[in-house]
């Protein structure tokens, strides 16, 4: 069924700009004010089972896209008009009024005129500064967009500066609150080439747009994604493969710019930039040479005559694996661009030559790169879930199947705190356990010891039972002199010396007695 007007005649239908999956998006005039508008219709009659599940969640993300740009006000986000719903013919129609933007989407734009030719770096940061823009504003309303491609930016034409239009970010249909996706649904939505890791586990977060942005970016300096392939092989990449330097596919790219899209490319949230802004600026920082951070270094010369110098510069592990660039003082309180490219090692020597002006003479500068393991990264989990993804893929599941594997690759969440200290509580919690059910001798024997204080009142037994004895064994010998003496002499009977055995017996049992009760 054609949908030809709306609101008794007010939106009048003019042609079809679009259509896909539950809806169509309508070029239509509101005669009311005399102007063009974009009506995204949302039937029911496009689900044969319009009270299916299916529908109801096409129908509960449509409103929910509503009011999630109807909170937003930015000069960078398409407005909405109007929302309603409408009866025709017995079919219930949801709709919104939007814009109309005539100038289409980033994608035509892009390429229009220019051959597949990559926009220049200044062009690109300019752009994404204004796409990061309306994403923070999004992100600061606690609004999470999940859907960041350069087919959702509309364009309005500026006139002074073609090259630079203004970017109308839109299509909030599968954007989440920021409050609420931990206990939102486990289903999977997104655009496959532009998904950071933790979208692809339902578990995304504001820093999954910023790994979006990087993508557009990197694909409007290249002509290409990071990342291409089958929904199956673009998961494996998105999780496991460390993207390749943009300077790769286009060799005006500077190391500067590589380290910028590289880190806002991190397969962890918490290695990307702090923000999404913070990621536009430093790409801007990067296209206009200027450094991303400031950092004092202690100069030493290397010989007291020569303007030859050396210091040592600290970055991050992070840092490390996608470069970064640094700004550093030299004497005089002039400053130094320096650029750590990706993959640098701890030790690393960077020579840097050429600054007579800024140090004299010789002008040398060695800087030794010092990392500094604060971060533990779980590269070896994420490896280690690989198999569980290819199993799948070479059993020939389906693309749904495969969505159901994603969750091997969730890692329990650790706190920053936990990741950066070893976890010492871990042994002492379980170790007690098992001395406890299975207690060895050596320790049964340890706990019945007597206490130190006791052993010298054992020591003093010890002594008068020795001179017991000794008083014992004189008497004895007396007895036995006097007997063979009134005996005249004769052998001694046998008996006689067994009757005098048992006065040994008991001063020998009485000394353990001390030595063995416990103390209480």
């Amino acid at each position: 069924m054609a949908i030809e007007t709306l609101q008794n005649g007010r939106y009048r239908r003019m042609r079809l700009l679009g259509s896909g999956g539950m809806g169509e998006v309508h070029l239509m005039e509101d005669t009311r004010v005399n102007r063009q508008v974009a009506i995204k219709v949302l039937r029911a009659e496009s689900d044969p089972y319009p009270d299916s599940d299916s529908s109801k969640d096409a129908a509960r993300l449509f409103q929910r896209e509503a009011r999630a740009i109807a909170a937003l006000e930015h000069s960078n986000i398409l407005p909405l008009y109007d929302f309603g719903e409408e009866a025709i013919d017995g079919v219930i129609i949801t709709y919104m009024v939007m814009p109309y933007c005539p100038d289409g989407s980033l994608v035509g734009w892009a390429r229009q005129g220019r051959n597949n030719t990559p926009l220049t770096p200044q062009d690109v940061a300019q752009l994404i500064f204004q796409a990061a823009e309306a994403l923070q504003y999004a992100h600061d309303h606690t609004v999470i967009h999940l859907d960041v491609k350069p087919s959702n930016f509309l364009l309005r034409s500026n006139q002074k500066n073609p090259n630079r239009p203004t970017l109308l970010l839109a299509d909030f249909g599968i954007a989440r609150s920021s409050t609420t996706t931990a206990s939102s649904s486990r289903t999977i939505r997104g655009t496959p080439t532009s998904m950071a890791p933790e979208q692809w586990s339902s578990k995304p977060v504001a820093a999954s747009d910023q790994y979006a942005l990087a993508v557009m970016a990197y694909e409007m300096l290249t002509g290409r994604p990071p990342f291409v392939g089958s929904m199956e092989q673009l998961m494996f990449q998105h999780f496991t493969a460390p993207p390749a330097p943009p300077s790769k596919l286009n060799p005006k790219l500077s190391p500067a710019i590589d380290a910028v899209l590289l880190r806002a490319l991190a397969k962890k949230p918490e290695e990307r930039f702090p923000s999404i802004s913070a990621f536009a600026a430093a790409l801007e920082q990067a296209v206009s040479g200027a450094s991303t951070s400031l950092t004092p270094l202690n100069l030493e010369p290397l010989r007291s005559d020569s303007g030859s110098f050396r210091a040592t510069l600290k970055i991050s592990q992070t840092e490390a694996n996608t470069g970064t660039n640094r700004t550093i003082t030299l004497p005089g309180g002039k400053r130094l661009t320096v650029t750590v490219p990706a993959g640098a090692q701890n030790g690393q020597v960077i020579h840097l030559q050429g600054l007579g002006e800024q140090l004299g003479n010789d002008g040398v500068l060695l800087l030794t790169v010092a990392v500094t393991q604060t971060e533990n990264t779980h590269t070896s989990d994420s490896l280690s879930a690989a198999p569980t993804l290819f199993t799948a893929v070479d059993s020939g599941a389906s693309p749904s199947d495969i969505l159901s594997v994603v969750p091997t690759f969730e890692q329990p969440a650790v706190s920053p705190a936990r990741v950066s200290q070893p976890s010492s509580n871990f042994s002492e919690h379980d170790l007690p356990t098992v001395a406890s059910s299975a207690t060895p001798p050596s320790v049964t024997n340890k706990q019945a010891q007597p206490a130190p204080p006791r052993r010298g009142g054992a020591s003093l037994s010890r002594i008068l039972l020795i001179i017991g004895l000794l008083v014992l064994l004189i008497l004895a010998g007396s007895g036995l002199y006097f007997g063979m003496h009134l005996s005249g002499n004769q052998p001694t009977n046998p008996a006689a010396l067994s009757n005098t055995q048992p006065t040994k017996t008991p001063t020998h049992a009485v000394t353990p007695t001390p030595t063995v009760t416990p103390t209480p």
